[in-house]
């Protein structure tokens, strides 16, 4: 098969959230199967080249119609190193002057105090307009062998390409998909009126007006109208999105999926087991091997002796792209227990249930510690920050990102929380139990993976006391418990969900079944 992948964030070349890892392994496996492969992808100031080569730089220029000018930029062409797929970055001043992917930085705010930290960009309807109609543009410069049969777009930012698709003399002969990462509120990227999705798009009010939830236009409704195949990244998260009561949580869509009676295929995401592999320092990045399948955990208490002492509790912090807030105090006899959260600081994430749960457990239990690790939403944020003070040396957060310290963060905790309100698919339980750290989960959507009391621990309602109850009964079980869990959930994961595996069940299936369809 001949595929086009189209992305936002790429894993080694522009990274953000979850996305990165999906658009990666999707491009590698496929490129290793024998399949040709090309990944487009804007030029943001934060690309990262290390891993490209055979640059060819600004090697076609082109000019786009949009917003009723005409706005002139190029194509970089490059290969992904190991892996072959070819890479296609689109440049343009929109993408280059952003030093994040989707949100505004802190120096963005010191150069511009309207472009608040953690914010979304203010002209993101014209970068991914601008963005999907390049990537439609580049087929006038592909030869026709090199047409692809199936483009693949990922997640909101790039669900209208399919409508672009269908404008072009190729409608008949590219079959598209685009898969759904979070249907989320403010993951949408739609177009706040009729009026504006016409002056983004130009495409027929048809179409437009077909896609409207409330006086919004929606790019998934648009992919959906114009004959995309809708693809989610699990089972249950799939179902979710169809669920017409599920209003809340996915802003409206749910409710339109089902009255129109949208199909959403659900594939669960698979795991790069590769790029965290414990038993290799050259793959983990931490600072000793072990490995969990087997039971031998002697390298993770190495590891969280290293972190407590070398990196937490040492004088000058040393991480770049982190700042600390809090201590980790060591009781004698060194019983303590370690919980952790790493990622996005966002309402959707339940960080205010575990901010809630946290000091309920602290006060149940001397011996338990907390590693949280992020960034996000500044009110959660401060929260995190206020629970240092109020309980010293039981609490440290670790603002920021620094790949070497959250992977050590996560490794050398017994549990990780993830309350989590709602969840497309999660990666952080797969990292978790590939490190022998056993999620604490909300039962909800990709999360569901997670086997109660066999690779991790599930509650249902998602409130702080049911939070606090199912990490108390997590830390009351024996360590032979621990241990067997520990060694089920790492041989599951790797077993069950590496992403080879994921793509010939599920993936080159479903692409086959697309390319039957008429």
């Amino acid at each position: 098969m001949t595929l086009w992948f189209v992305s936002m964030e790429c894993a080694n070349i522009a990274e953000a959230g979850g996305v990165k890892n999906v658009t990666f392994s999707l491009c590698k496996e496929f490129a290793l199967l024998g399949h040709k492969v090309s990944l487009f992808i804007p030029v943001f100031k934060c690309n990262s080249w290390d891993k490209l080569s055979d640059v060819q730089k600004d090697c076609i220029k082109t000019q786009i119609d949009i917003c009723n000018k005409k706005e002139s930029l190029s194509y970089t062409k490059a290969i992904y190193k190991d892996c072959g797929f070819e890479v296609v970055l689109v440049n343009h001043p929109i993408f280059s002057e952003k030093e994040a992917v989707y949100t505004y930085t802190a120096n963005e705010e010191k150069l511009n105090p309207k472009h608040k930290r953690g914010e979304g960009h203010e002209d993101f309807l014209l970068k991914d307009t601008l963005f999907q109609k390049a990537v439609c543009s580049y087929l006038s410069f592909t030869n026709e062998k090199d047409i692809p049969q199936i483009i693949h777009c990922q997640d909101a930012s790039t669900a209208v390409l399919p409508a672009f698709i269908a404008q072009t003399k190729y409608a008949d002969k590219i079959k598209t998909a685009v898969t759904i990462h979070n249907a989320g509120p403010y993951y949408h990227h739609e177009y706040a009126s009729l009026e504006d999705a016409k002056f983004y798009t130009d495409l027929p009010d048809s179409i437009l007006k077909e896609s409207m939830n409330g006086k919004r236009v929606e790019p998934f409704l648009i992919a959906a109208n114009s004959g995309a195949n809708l693809l989610t990244v699990s089972k249950d998260y799939a179902k979710e999105l169809k669920d017409s009561s599920n209003v809340e949580n996915t802003d409206g869509l749910s409710k339109l999926f089902n009255k129109k009676n949208i199909k959403i295929k659900g594939i669960t995401n698979g795991f790069d087991f590769e790029r965290y592999n414990p038993s290799d320092t050259s793959f983990s990045k931490l600072p000793f091997a072990f490995n969990p399948e087997t039971g031998d955990l002697d390298g993770k208490y190495k590891i969280r002796q290293f972190f407590i002492d070398n990196v937490i509790n040492s004088e000058n912090f040393p991480c770049d792209g982190i700042k600390k807030y809090g201590s980790l105090s060591i009781n004698k006899g060194g019983r303590e227990r370690y919980i952790a959260y790493h990622g996005r600081i966002t309402s959707q994430k339940g960080i205010s249930i575990l901010t809630e749960a946290i000091p309920t457990l602290i006060k149940q239990n001397d011996s338990v510690r907390f590693v949280i690790a992020g960034q996000g939403e500044p009110r959660l944020e401060n929260e995190i920050e206020e629970l240092t003070k109020v309980f010293p040396g039981k609490i440290v957060y670790l603002h920021g990102y620094n790949q070497a310290v959250v992977r050590m963060a996560i490794a050398a905790c017994d549990f990780i929380a993830l309350p989590s309100y709602f969840e497309p698919c999660g990666l952080e339980d797969f990292i978790a139990q590939t490190f022998a750290t056993l999620p604490v989960a909300h039962k909800t959507g990709g999360l569901n993976k997670i086997l109660n009391n066999k690779s991790g621990f599930l509650y249902k309602n998602n409130t702080s006391q049911a939070l606090a109850s199912c990490l108390n009964k997590a830390l009351e079980k024996k360590p032979s418990k621990i241990n067997k869990m520990i060694m089920f959930a790492s041989s599951y994961v790797h077993k069950e969900y590496v992403w080879s595996k994921v793509i010939e069940k599920k993936y080159l299936k479903y692409l086959k079944e697309i390319l039957k369809k008429r």
